[in-house]
């Protein structure tokens, strides 16, 4: 199974969130935040709803779905947080494809009922279903050279941190879903 999508279900555990939420930000004082003679700089509010989390672990896994199959590095800083280490798996996932010189020949990861609970001051949670699929490895040609299994359904939950650029995935746990 070269691809080593089997680390995917191995990530995350039991407990609550690790690290701390980082607060938000007032856009004054840093760069791009600096006040002018005409006013202060417009600082974009993030968006802290519910959806906004939702939307988060969306474009997480789908960043990581279209850095496999482009045999590229994901780039996640625009939802996880640096210390996720869970994150950080997936990610090296996409390492190992690209070194290698393959890609896969559909998404991995099929998350589903995906919802907010409600948030907690600077953390909310996201709760879903999330399936692995098995999928093809391709060569540069396009040439498949080998399967990467999928792992059994699962549920998991996405713990994430208000920073002062929105929501970011601090950890993800998953557990066997029930039958």
């Amino acid at each position: 199974m070269g691809l080593g999508l089997a680390l995917l279900v191995s990530c995350g555990g039991s407990g609550g969130p690790e690290g701390a939420a980082l607060p938000a930000r007032s856009g004054a004082g840093g760069p791009g935040g600096e006040s002018t003679a005409t006013g202060p700089a417009a600082t974009p509010t993030p968006d802290v709803s519910a959806p906004a989390a939702v939307r988060t672990v969306e474009t997480y896994f789908q960043e990581i779905n279209n850095a496999v199959r482009a045999g590229r590095l994901a780039v996640i800083t625009s939802t996880a947080l640096e210390g996720c280490q869970a994150c950080a798996l997936d990610v090296g996932v996409s390492r190992s494809l690209a070194q290698r010189g393959l890609h896969a020949d559909s998404p991995a990861y099929q998350p589903s009922d995906i919802t907010a609970r409600p948030q907690a001051g600077l953390a909310a949670t996201v709760a879903f279903t999330l399936r692995t699929a098995t999928v093809g490895l391709l060569d540069a040609a396009g040439r498949h050279v080998e399967d990467a299994a999928g792992a059994p359904t699962r549920a998991a939950t996405a713990q994430l941190a208000l920073t002062a650029n929105g929501w970011r995935i601090q950890t993800l746990r998953y557990t066997t879903a029930p039958s």
